[in-house]
Order: structure tokens, then sequence, then C-alpha cells
């Protein structure tokens, strides 16, 4: 899935209709900046939205993530790569989410557990580990948060 190209293709089709972006997003139920990010390719719509545009313009989920119309034959290539791609994505949030609560919970567990140390270097140092192992966590935490509020575009 590209963006960029999806972007273009909702473009393409709402000037095909004759429509402004304040009367598509009026015909679905968002705002015209909301189709213009679309359209820039700096978001995507989610799946509830993505139906209301395939029901607006006459075309099937597969042609909207495909950013193009397609014939039969090219059809079912695009819809396998379309869920692979989609399959992978899915698969690269888990590994992210479960790395990102491995350092949360890990962190916390260790700063729990100097509670109850006697003091020493060693508390010192689950102190230290166990801290940057949280603030590692939250970070990677906002990332994730900003990747999946992208719709999965890939952030610095």
């Amino acid at each position: 899935m590209d963006q960029k190209k999806i972007g273009i293709f909702i473009a393409l089709l709402r000037r095909e209709r004759g429509i402004t972006q304040a009367e598509l997003g009026e015909k679905i139920g968002v705002t015209n900046k909301t189709v213009s990010r679309w359209e820039n390719g700096n978001y995507m719509p989610d799946i509830a939205t993505m139906l209301s545009l395939c029901e607006e313009f006459e075309i099937s989920i597969n042609e909207l993530l495909s950013g193009q119309r397609l014939g039969s034959d090219e059809f079912r290539k695009k819809a396998d790569e379309n869920v692979v791609g989609s399959l992978k994505r899915e698969k690269a949030i888990w590994k992210k989410k479960k790395l990102i609560d491995f350092l949360e919970g890990g962190g916390t567990g260790i700063l729990v557990s100097i509670i109850f140390s006697p003091d020493g270097p060693r508390k010192t140092a689950a102190l230290i580990v166990g801290l940057v192992m949280l603030c590692v966590g939250w970070f990677f935490r906002a990332k994730y948060e900003r990747y999946i509020l992208q719709g999965g575009k890939i952030i610095g």
C-alpha cells in the first residue's frame, strides 16, 4: 500500500465526480482537512471510512488500497499483494508492541524489586537499569502510537 498513490487516486476519483473536498467530507462524515490529508498522502482513511469512500466512488476496497482501477486479471494479484502487505504490517506492529511491553514491564519489575533489596552498588545499578528500561519503553511507546496514528507510515 502506497499512501501517496492512494491519495492521488482519491483526488482523481473526487475530481471525476466534480465535487470538492468539503463536499466529499460531508458525504462520508469527515472534514475537508481530513480529505486533504488523505489526498496528500499524509494519512490513510480508517476502515469504516474506506467503506464509505468505496461506496461513494463505486470501487472496491482492493482498488482503493491499490490506488488504481483494476481489471479482473489484476484484481486477484493486487488482492493478494494487499493481504500480504497488511499481514506484514500487522506482524511488525505486534513485534514492536511485545518489545515495548517487555521494556516497560521489565523496568517496572526491576524498580519494584529494589524496594526490598539491601542498599549497595547492586541496588544502584538495578535502579539505573530499571529506569533506563522504563524510559526506553516509554520512548518506543510514543513512537509506536504515532506510527499507528499515521497508518503505518515510518516515522524517524
